[in-house]
């Protein structure tokens, strides 16, 4: 997923719970990203910023906070925060650990200007 599909799919959630709960101004919006994901974040609050002009959204600051990567040491079974690549198990030492984390994408608030009429 590139910065503008995900730029998208942040707006379509924030339109859809805008309309549900008759917002009429978003003024940020928080993100989750997992740390494996290669999403350039700069590029990512350029095109939010294009794609919510005109929209309830217009002029909300995108707010990204970088999750650590997730993994799993097959040899001791210990799950750790770590890096993208593979790096060795802090319990046990075993050199080769897999992800089981770090891909995910979540919408963790919506901030809203109550005073806007």
């Amino acid at each position: 997923m590139d910065e503008r599909e995900l730029a998208n799919h942040v707006l379509e959630l924030v339109d859809q719970t805008a309309y549900r709960q008759s917002l009429r101004k978003v003024v940020g919006v928080r993100l989750a990203i997992g740390g494996r994901r290669v999403i350039d974040l700069r590029r990512l609050t350029s095109m939010f910023d294009d794609v919510s002009r005109g929209t309830v959204a217009e002029g909300a600051e995108l707010l990204v906070q970088v999750l650590p990567v997730r993994r799993h040491c097959r040899a001791c079974g210990a799950n750790f925060d770590g890096l993208s690549e593979d790096v060795p198990c802090p319990d046990c030492g075993h050199p080769h650990t897999e992800p089981i984390g770090g891909e995910e994408i979540r919408v963790l608030d919506i901030q809203v200007d109550d005073s806007a009429a």
